[in-house]
């Protein structure tokens, strides 16, 4: 999987643009473009990209083996995914490595200016977003062939008469260096645009996304390997059982995503909220949930129907994935359709995490340009913001809960953003008659968003010592 940026237009905010961003693509396209210069007067195609097809002469077969693997690594923008922070994960690696496998580096340059193309750039991305992202492939997929190239001729001489083995180590090199430094070169946007530190944005690619990057190698190694002994139509085969191996995956995901929007659900939050508490408790980092309930939303409903309505929640899960950390986690919640929850990972105190939930909340404040009528609505959004403290006792439960008594707050207040509230205590007190609850004293403050009115009050903090299920 490769990690791309994100971007948008049409009903959707810009993602802000601050000033190192034009500085940082500006370069990266320009790297691109001096390299592909370089890579094209220097190092021509390999010859063993020719197509497999008898008869064929062979410059016509390497110009059609070309054409064949650019036009084959179109299937990898298929499978595009939005992911928090604005970051969007492709599956083009394969292809873009098995092309750089056989062809060299210019063969890497041509696959990185096409295969990453996807339907999205047509539709959400602006140019300048494209330009990086195809920039990035070129970048990683030239160096990625200047390093899988000299390495498999090394492999060659230390392993001889493994011809096969040599190149398998080549492939599996090959896609982790692409790998590397694709991750490397997108770190820096990500970072700027989330306004965070390279090593905080060096742990948005998770484990899953780093977990497939030898997967992935050993998939293109299939491809290119097939494509020579066996023929043109070898990695088609491979990718058509890939392409089962998709449907049994996403059959999976779907239990942990909300089919909506396409973001997490309950059971998909849950783990990692459990995670964020556990990684608290033991003193390593501190993080923060928000649980925000949209406003205005059943106007909506009720003046342009429910057609509109599910625009306003796909636009506005976009909005929540675009406007936090590339860390964090974003879900719509099971009981109500427009409740969503954010897990804030690593967030050090409670002003940063008031801080963050007023910059989502002015994503969602931007009018949203229906599609399904000729109207332009807005909605805006009431925040409860739980603080998971380093040592904390709270369960997942209570976090919840918390957030939710403080979100109701925040209503009360209109569409504001309460870190604590001052009517917590009684609100977990009706809750505690329905089921076994420990509350303990904390001192509070309630941010109001409307006016950014601070102030201290009294609080409960819920620290539920049973392990129930989430759902309510």
């Amino acid at each position: 999987m490769t990690p791309t940026e994100e971007s948008s237009r049409l009903g959707t905010p810009p993602v802000p643009f601050a000033p190192a961003l034009p500085i940082w693509v500006t370069f990266q396209v320009a790297a691109a473009t001096i390299a592909c210069v370089i890579v094209a007067a220097t190092t021509p195609l390999r010859p063993e990209i020719a197509l497999p097809w008898p008869g064929l002469p062979s410059d016509i077969a390497v110009v059609a083996g070309m054409a064949f693997w650019m036009i084959f690594g179109l299937v990898g923008g298929l499978r595009a995914r939005l992911r928090p922070g604005g970051a969007v994960v492709t599956f083009s690696m394969p292809f873009i490595v098995g092309g750089t496998i056989l062809g060299g580096p210019l063969a890497g340059a041509l696959m990185g200016l096409v295969a990453e193309f996807e339907v999205r750039e047509i539709r959400t991305l602006p140019w300048y977003g494209t330009l990086a992202n195809h920039a990035v492939s070129i970048l990683a997929a030239i160096g990625a062939a200047l390093v899988g190239g000299p390495a498999h001729g090394l492999l060659d001489r230390i392993l001889p008469g493994q011809e096969g083995l040599a190149f398998f180590g080549a492939a599996i090199l090959t896609a982790l260096v692409f790998d590397f430094l694709n991750i490397l070169l997108v770190l820096p946007t990500l970072a700027i645009r989330g306004d965070q530190s390279l090593r905080e944005a060096a742990r948005s690619p998770d484990v899953a996304l780093r977990a497939t990057a030898v997967a992935e190698g050993i998939l293109a190694w299939n491809m290119a390997a097939g494509y020579i002994l066996l023929g043109w139509w070898a990695p088609i085969a491979c990718v058509a059982l890939v392409l089962i191996v998709w449907q049994a995956h996403d059959r999976g995901e779907a239990l942990r995503r909300d089919a909506k929007t396409g973001l997490l659900n309950d059971a998909g939050l849950l783990p990692r909220l459990n995670a964020a508490i556990e990684a608290a408790r033991s003193g390593r980092r501190p993080s923060a949930f928000l649980l925000l309930d949209l406003d205005r939303f059943k106007h909506v409903n009720d003046t342009y129907l429910y057609e509109a309505g599910d625009e306003v929640l796909t636009m506005t899960a976009r909005r929540l994935l675009i406007a936090v950390r590339a860390l964090d986690s974003v879900a719509r919640m099971n009981r109500a359709g427009d409740e969503f929850g954010i897990l804030l990972d690593g967030v050090p105190d409670r002003e940063t995490a008031s801080r963050l939930a007023l910059r989502v909340q002015e994503r969602i404040r931007e009018p949203i340009r229906l599609r399904s009528v000729a109207a332009t609505v807005d909605v805006d959004a009431s925040f409860g913001v739980v603080m998971i403290e380093r040592g904390t006792t709270l369960t997942s439960a209570a976090v919840f809960e918390l957030a939710d008594v403080r979100m109701l707050r925040g209503k009360a207040l209109g569409s504001g953003v309460v870190s604590e509230g001052e009517d917590d205590a009684e609100s977990l007190e009706r809750r505690k008659a329905a089921g076994p609850r420990r509350l303990e004293a904390q001192p509070v403050e309630a941010i109001d968003a409307g006016s950014r009115r601070i102030g201290r009050i009294d609080d409960r903090r819920a620290a539920d010592t049973n392990e129930r299920t989430w759902a309510r």
